[in-house]
């Protein structure tokens, strides 16, 4: 059983950072996703923007499902000023001074309208107050940002762009920057979790794991985390895990390394103490060291689920990051090692 490379991880990585897929508008993502699971694989694509593949086992009983959301944080029209400008919230959980001003993206059909994400010059007094109180009051908030696009605003209106257009980081600063044994990215969270799961498509196609295995490529998590029960209608599965990444800081005694995050806790439930033991044991045993993490503010698509009892046996399994819901930082091994141990765990099918 070869082992997964970090070429073959950044191969897969990159085309995924690099397709926008905001939440619920996540249709060219799901293009490059297709491309790279290619035409062998049993995947179908669900009500509710989810694309689910299917690899039979080798025993009968329910499966598993893994879930990856395919969405990244973003943010969305709110409306079009008389004099131009567009003022947005975010979708999902994230601040303007996580991306600072920069080229953005406006996904209108058929095509993009750029801008600027914008505050103002600094150089002014407090009768420029917007700017002042980012200065010198308060932390930077939407209601003090825009988007310029040097456009009028009947102009935009023809373009396409309108309250609910959504908004993503431009294309141009999407591309990750490899060094030091780390990735940083927009949008880690989560297709870094997305390329695990292909990762795991092409080797589980190969060798089959002793469990049927569903592999969801989730959508709209960062709105909602409604994902994981949308694919849990579809499927027939006793446990589900979602693939994630690890917040990282201080507080929680995690450090961004080789050592792919058990969750045991966040804040919308607690995750199945015995599946998640199991996934501790399965990394001790295949000799991957892990860490173990209870998060006062996180969510994910398993807990959710688990959060409205649609499922018990939950579990999340996550590689390290920093500055998440910005421009993350992962450690690439601790991506490898959280596809190895997701397909150790497989392999052996005590669930």
């Amino acid at each position: 059983m070869a082992k997964f490379t970090q070429d073959e991880l950044l191969e897969v990585l990159e085309p995924l950072l690099r397709a926008h897929s905001p939440s619920g508008d996540e249709a060219e993502v799901d293009a490059v996703i297709l491309d790279q699971l290619g035409g062998d694989l049993d995947v179908r694509r669900y009500p509710g923007g989810q694309l689910i593949v299917r690899i039979p086992g080798r025993r009968q009983g329910d499966g598993v499902l893994l879930a990856a959301h395919k969405d990244e944080i973003g943010m969305i029209v709110k409306r079009i000023e008389e004099d131009g400008k567009v003022r947005v919230a975010p979708l999902g959980g994230t601040y303007p001074w996580k991306y600072g001003e920069g080229p953005v993206e406006m996904l209108v059909e058929g095509g993009t309208v750029e801008g600027v994400l914008s505050v103002g010059s600094v150089h002014v007094s407090p009768e420029t107050k917007h700017v002042h109180e980012a200065k010198k009051e308060k932390p930077l908030d939407w209601p003090m940002v825009y988007v310029d696009t040097k456009l009028g605003r009947d102009e935009l209106l023809k373009r396409g762009v309108r309250p609910g257009v959504r908004v993503v980081v431009h294309r141009s600063r999407k591309s990750p920057l490899v060094w030091n044994g780390y990735v940083g990215a927009f949008g880690l969270d989560d297709k870094g979790g997305v390329a695990i799961l292909v990762l795991l498509a092409r080797a589980l196609h190969e060798e089959p794991p002793e469990l049927t295995t569903y592999l969801a490529f989730t959508s709209a998590e960062e709105v909602g985390a409604a994902g994981g029960l949308l694919a849990l209608e579809e499927v027939r599965a006793g446990a589900l895990i979602a693939v994630e990444i690890g917040p990282v800081e201080e507080e929680y005694g995690l450090e961004n390394d080789h050592r792919p995050i058990v969750w045991y806790k966040d804040s919308l439930h607690t995750y199945d103490k015995s599946l998640s033991d199991r996934l501790v044991k399965v990394g001790e045993e295949a000799g991957i060291e892990v860490q173990t993490a209870v998060y006062a503010s996180a969510g994910t698509d398993a807990s959710a689920a688990r959060k409205v009892g649609r499922i018990g046996r939950v579990a999340c399994l996550s590689f390290p990051t920093q500055n998440t819901h910005g421009f993350e930082v992962s450690n690439i091994e601790g991506m490898l090692n959280t596809a190895a141990l997701l397909r150790e765990f497989l392999k052996r099918g005590e669930v």
